[in-house]
């Protein structure tokens, strides 16, 4: 197995996967699980990517309970709660996919998380995360400014001090460093 944790070994894992991956939606949607395509690509993408990430543990030091120990639990719970969750779509146990939402809405959203991640360098982890957080809550229909400057602050707050101060975790600052 240490031969599919890098290099080309690792690519042709991915390769395989994907292609699992793939197969196995189109496999449902054209079935008659159907209904349920949309709600199986979640866990699919999960299990794709948690047995990439698998195979990565096979390049950690090898010890009883050494580094690839908690990776690889978390990965196990990962993959059976996904898998899990595939066995409802299968069997029928939960709602149908609703209809298609605005599209336009959901690429504002990703526009958001990318201008998010770079904002982080410039304005810092504190102001770009109260910035992003109020205007998803806003996109997101919570319209009262008082809940909104609560909820943000209470955020930039608690990740202050649980990360930054209790922590020690060095979040980016931007141009605050010389004030905090």
């Amino acid at each position: 197995m240490e031969y599919f944790s890098e290099g080309r070994g690792l690519l042709l894992w991915a390769s395989l996967l994907g292609l699992a991956g793939a197969g196995f939606i189109v496999a449902i949607r054209f079935s008659k699980s159907k209904k349920y395509t949309g709600q199986s690509i979640i866990p699919t993408l999960m299990i794709v990517f948690s047995l990439l990430l698998w195979a990565v543990t096979y390049s950690f030091p090898t010890e009883e309970a050494g580094p690839a120990l908690i990776p690889r639990l978390w990965i196990f719970w990962i993959v059976f709660l996904s898998a899990t969750l595939l066995g409802f779509c299968m069997f029928g146990k939960t709602e149908k996919d609703p209809k298609r939402g605005r599209i336009g809405f959901l690429i504002i959203g990703i526009a958001l998380v990318i201008v998010y991640y770079y904002a982080m360098s410039y304005l810092g982890y504190f102001l770009s995360s109260f910035l992003f957080l109020a205007v998803m809550m806003y996109m997101l229909s919570c319209r009262k400014p008082l809940t909104i400057i609560l909820v943000c602050s209470g955020w930039v707050i608690f990740s202050y001090l649980i990360f930054y101060k209790l922590l020690y975790i060095q979040l980016p600052l931007g141009f605050m460093e010389n004030f905090i």
